[in-house]
């Protein structure tokens, strides 16, 4: 008895330190080195580092990317497997090869675009996704923005729409999205976005959606009030689901982020 149970202590003291060694990223971690963890196909194939297409960061910024799969294409499940995390172009920033941590210089110019990605299982398959470097004094609009109210075409007063829009997002990639009632990662349309701040235009193209107006009008101008409040003029972004009545000549976004 006295030998079991001894035993027993030392492969409970084993599995300890197993649970222990994981936590510190030694026992079927998600880095570089010796690789305990094999993946599946499915997983292997499914595997993203980001549930959009492109990430944005500021100058002097870090982020810690790991790897997942989309989980009912609302969120990402982290998925532990062996990576060895690269970086291009190398100048400019760095990340670290075993931890997947990106780390951008201060004075990396607004406009860089980087490439991380992670070689699994030593071959296996390669992830990547593109990094827009962006500073808020070259690009205003960049975050996401909560709609505060409505401009009437004959008269511009301003108006409360009965459903305003949550989330009208500018992405560094060059990317916008619509959506009156964010869902997790639901998105009512998107598209790409063109504005020129010296002459204050705009022009919102519409890509693709899951519900995309039929009135919508995305070419007119943008300002900055004292407030940081963002006016759209002659920019109709439509009506939600369920909705009806005249369009808008203008909206008024307040910044959320």
């Amino acid at each position: 008895m006295h030998n079991r149970n001894a035993f027993l202590r030392f492969v409970f003291a084993v599995a300890g330190l197993c649970g222990l060694l994981a936590a510190l990223g030694a026992c079927g971690s998600s880095s570089g080195g010796a690789c305990d963890t094999v993946l599946d196909e499915d997983t292997l194939n499914r595997l993203v580092l980001s549930l959009d297409e492109s990430v944005a960061m500021q100058p002097g910024q870090e982020r810690a990317f790991s790897l997942g799969v989309v989980a009912c294409c609302t969120y990402l499940q982290p998925v532990e497997a062996c990576a060895t995390w690269s970086l291009e172009p190398a100048k400019g920033a760095t990340i670290d090869k075993e931890s997947g941590v990106l780390r951008l210089d201060g004075t990396t110019p607004s406009g860089s675009v980087y490439t991380v990605s992670a070689d699994v299982e030593e071959g296996r398959r390669t992830v990547s996704v593109d990094v827009h470097v962006y500073t808020t004094e070259a690009d205003r609009l960049v975050g996401t923005w909560k709609e505060v109210a409505q401009f009437a075409c004959d008269s511009g007063a301003e108006e409360i729409p009965e459903q305003i829009i949550e989330e009208l997002r500018f992405q560094a990639d060059g990317g916008f999205s619509v959506t009156w009632a964010p869902i997790e990662v639901y998105k009512d349309y998107w598209g790409t976005c063109t504005y020129v701040t010296g002459e204050s235009t705009i022009d919102l193209a519409v890509s693709g959606g899951n519900y995309v107006p039929d009135d919508l009008d995305g070419r007119g101008s943008f300002q900055l009030d004292e407030q940081g409040r963002l006016i759209l003029s002659d920019v109709w972004l439509g009506h939600p689901q369920g909705v009806t009545g005249p369009a808008r000549c203008g909206h008024r976004f307040s910044r959320l982020d």
